[in-house]
């Protein structure tokens, strides 16, 4: 697996700063086999904290919350391991939100590599395990 990570910026007219964020995971033949085996796509895995908010809210039962969730997919405070095989583009004009949503999607991809090596050992094979006393 590889994740492309492009960073940017850009300037407003009126001198502000637009960070920007593109990744996109490079799934191997075998992962991508494996992603779609364990049903993974739908998988969140990054979500903002606004995203985590409204989520509670929609599992409240509230109709507002379901309504923001939508919003939230559209406007990329939350996307799956499949909308990140697909790629995503990411604007802020904090840093510091840039730099989480790099660090959350990072992570997320090392958790996923160590699921799919975990999930590809499941092959029938023994292993003999020498427990100390």
């Amino acid at each position: 697996m590889k994740l492309k990570i492009r960073r940017s910026q850009k300037s407003g007219m009126m001198g502000n700063t637009t960070f920007t964020l593109d990744m996109m995971a490079e799934l191997t033949a075998d992962e991508m086999a494996l992603v779609e085996k364990y049903k993974l796509k739908n998988q969140i895995v990054y979500s903002s904290e606004r995203a985590n908010e409204n989520a509670a809210r929609a599992q409240g039962g509230s109709v507002g919350g379901l309504a923001a969730l939508a919003m939230d997919r559209m406007t990329k405070r939350m996307f799956s391991i499949g909308d990140l095989i697909l790629g995503q583009h990411i604007e802020s004009k904090e840093l510091d939100e840039i730099l989480a949503v790099e660090h959350q999607i990072t992570t997320a991809c090392h958790n996923l590599r160590d699921y799919l090596d975990a999930a590809a050992s499941f092959d029938g094979s023994e292993r003999i395990l020498e427990i100390a006393s």
